[in-house]
């Protein structure tokens, strides 16, 4: 029966995580710090639940493998393109700069100078999961500072596959050693890098010319289960060949998935592998987590507070302070600190690879894994108390205590002596739609952006009059001529920064129309109450769009749907706020109920005559439909010709067709009487 030892250990830890992981979720906690718990709990610091530790830890490499497989998969090469630039900065800087200074501090530390590189490299990683699910929760995802969040993250999570090259070059004596043999040591690493890089070319090259025809030949057999199966051999397949060249297993994986994703299979690959790579992850976690030691907490409670708190102060300079060097303005640069300032899931993974190595030592692996978890449960407490931090760099912003670069500076006087204009605040999506049918029926119109490469290119390029600034600065309005204006449109994804920048408007301009957009209905009475004329909801209008479309199939006219819809936007989508009493016209029951009338339970068909059906040869006032029926004819057609309201002398004939209207009911008893058997 000891084969069944695995089986039981994998229901203890499942069932445990799964407990664990609904307790810390009411607390609004971190799903990878339950995982890590749970390994707390289970391991051999803990109760000692778990008896196979061995397999465990394989099932755990296979879930990194699958991590960095399907990190392959969402990442592609239009993507690089997108996040270039201000990503790859913040993300490499601080990889630098950290490694640099605990290289620097390894002494003190009693490590040696490789250790110290690569525990820079493990405290420069930040989560990917924490910081989107802390920002989707406040709705931030698309603002500024979360996609600075996100293209950092992203990059930080491709930093892995070096970091893990370079692993074997820090090990016990490995830098010392370079060191001492001058420059002629460093010539082996150098080699060791340069065949990594030919391994990895030639892998690549090979599989982009093999498995997209592979693919395409599987996809074919439409059969799921080979599709999948074909998916998980070329993952494990890659992750083979380059462990058998001296290369990681997990590095074969990523570029197993990078190519995928470049085919037209990537999305489904990734879809289908996103089960496997949860379930197993957990088990990575887990098997992590077990390494933690609580009487190591409670022995030292200072030295891990104290390197958490470090990590934290460490990680939110470097890169807030790397992203304001690429041109982020300090309120995108403090915002996306906070949201990168713990330690990363793929810190874990690069510590659980570097084994054997000799680059952690137990009170250090401690230290590092205890000051982490801390990390991760801080992070969204950081983030809900960001908002007074953020006023004082607003505050510092508007009194000039920061400049943009010299050529993205808006004019001492306006941009162009117009008025009657439009400001159009947010050069995204629905600001360049809005700017491009502006145009087309010559308003003027003058466009505020805070993305420096986007302005850059919307005025060098495409000839928009564009500049750079924020909304919420009342100087930056007055130069744009909101005093001359007759709209502002609001057209930006980060509500902090829309209710800032409408109150700013309504208090300095009181003549200007403030048009605001917002993603969440729960925006709707605080952008209101700031002073907005119009509030659009994007959630909302597009529900309204989807019940209009609805009711028009149900035979609601038009006119009646966007006037009941004037009524609802006139009344701030109170129907559509859930404990909000909604007042009714005077006769109706409801907000909506004006179009119960409208809606009745009728049909149309068209019936057509074929040979032998029982009406051939017949009159319509022979059949007398409406009287067995109930179903009105409204028109026959005949040879291609509409006859509407037919005469009822028009006999059938093969070919004719009679479009009847009814309940449904009523319409089969007349087709039953116009294509009935002739007998």
């Amino acid at each position: 029966m000891q084969g069944l030892d695995i089986l039981r250990d994998l229901v203890v830890i499942f069932g445990v995580s799964v407990l664990v992981v609904l307790l810390l979720h009411r607390l609004r906690l971190p799903t990878i710090t339950g995982f890590l718990l749970s390994g707390m709990l289970l391991g051999p610091h803990g109760l000692s639940l778990v008896s196979d530790l061995e397999r465990i830890k394989m099932l755990a490499d296979v879930g990194v493998m699958l991590l960095l497989f399907t990190v392959g998969l969402e990442f592609s090469l239009a993507l690089l393109r997108r996040l270039w630039g201000a990503a790859l900065a913040g993300a490499l800087l601080p990889v630098i700069a950290t490694s640099a200074l605990c290289a620097a501090a390894s002494g003190f530390m009693g490590l040696t100078l490789g250790q110290g590189i690569f525990l820079g490299f493990l405290l420069s990683l930040s989560s990917t999961v924490i910081p989107l699910r802390a920002l989707a929760d406040r709705g931030q995802v698309d603002s500024p500072h979360g996609r600075a969040a996100v293209g950092v993250a992203v990059f930080q999570d491709l930093l892995v596959i070096p970091m893990m090259l370079l692993a074997p070059y820090l090990g016990a004596g490995a830098v010392s050693r370079t060191a001492a043999s001058g420059p002629g040591g460093l010539v082996q690493p150098a080699i060791a890098l340069i065949q990594a890089i030919a391994v990895v070319g030639g892998v690549l090259i090979v599989a982009l010319w093999l498995v997209p025809r592979f693919l395409a030949r599987l996809a074919a057999l439409k059969s799921r289960e080979v599709f999948i199966i074909s998916i998980m051999c070329i993952c494990l397949g890659a992750a083979w060949i380059t462990s058998m060249m001296g290369l990681s297993l997990a590095l074969g994986a990523f570029v197993a998935g990078l190519v995928i994703s470049e085919s037209e299979f990537g999305h489904q690959a990734l879809a289908d592998m996103l089960p496997f790579r949860d379930s197993l992850n957990s088990l990575f976690f887990v098997s992590i987590g077990m390494l933690l030691d609580p009487a190591f907490v409670v022995s030292a409670p200072v030295a891990v507070l104290t390197a958490a708190a470090a990590i934290i102060i460490l990680k939110f300079g470097l890169i807030g302070g790397a992203l304001l060097v690429t041109g982020q303005r300090p309120t995108v640069a403090l915002q996306a600190g906070l949201a990168l300032s713990q330690v990363g899931e793929f810190s874990f993974v690069l510590m659980r690879f570097a084994t054997g190595y000799g680059l952690m030592s137990d009170r250090v692996s401690q230290v590092f894994l205890t000051s982490a978890v801390l990390t991760m449960i801080v992070t969204p407490l950081l983030l809900a108390g960001a908002p007074w931090l953020l006023q004082l760099v607003q505050r510092a912003e508007e009194r000039g205590w920061w400049r943009p670069a010299r050529d993205l500076r808006p004019p001492e006087e306006p941009a162009d002596k117009i008025s009657g204009h439009v400001i159009i605040v947010g050069y995204g999506f629905n600001g360049r739609n809005l700017a491009r049918v502006l145009k087309e029926i010559d308003i003027p119109y003058i466009a505020l952006e805070m993305n420096p490469e986007t302005v850059r290119h919307a005025r060098d390029v495409e000839g928009e009059n564009i500049l750079y600034g924020d909304a919420a600065s009342p100087g930056i309005l007055e130069r744009l001529g909101a005093r001359r204006a007759r709209v502002v449109v609001l057209a930006i994804s980060d509500p902090v920064s829309t209710r800032r920048a409408v109150a700013v408007a309504r208090g300095n301009f009181p003549t200007l129309y403030v048009v605001a957009r917002t993603r969440y209905l729960t925006e709707v009475d605080e952008l209101y109450r700031l002073g907005a004329d119009v509030v659009i909801p994007e959630e909302v209008e597009t529900s309204m769009e989807i019940f209009s479309r609805v009711l028009e199939v149900f035979g609601v006219p038009r006119e009646a749907l966007v006037k009941h819809a004037r009524r609802i936007r006139a009344e701030r989508y109170g129907v559509f706020i859930a404990g909000r009493p909604a007042t009714a016209p005077p006769g109706e029951s409801g907000h909506l109920a004006g179009l119960k009338p409208f809606i009745a339970p009728v049909e149309v068909q068209v019936c057509s005559i074929t040979e032998g059906a029982a009406g051939i040869g017949r009159s319509l006032q022979e059949l007398d439909l409406r009287g067995r029926s109930g179903a009105t004819v409204l028109a026959m057609v005949r040879e291609g010709r509409i006859a509407v309201g037919p005469a009822p002398g028009m006999r059938l004939g093969p070919g004719d067709a009679v479009v009847v209207a009814g309940t449904s009911d009523q319409i089969g008893s007349a087709v039953e009487a116009l294509i009935g058997s002739a007998a």
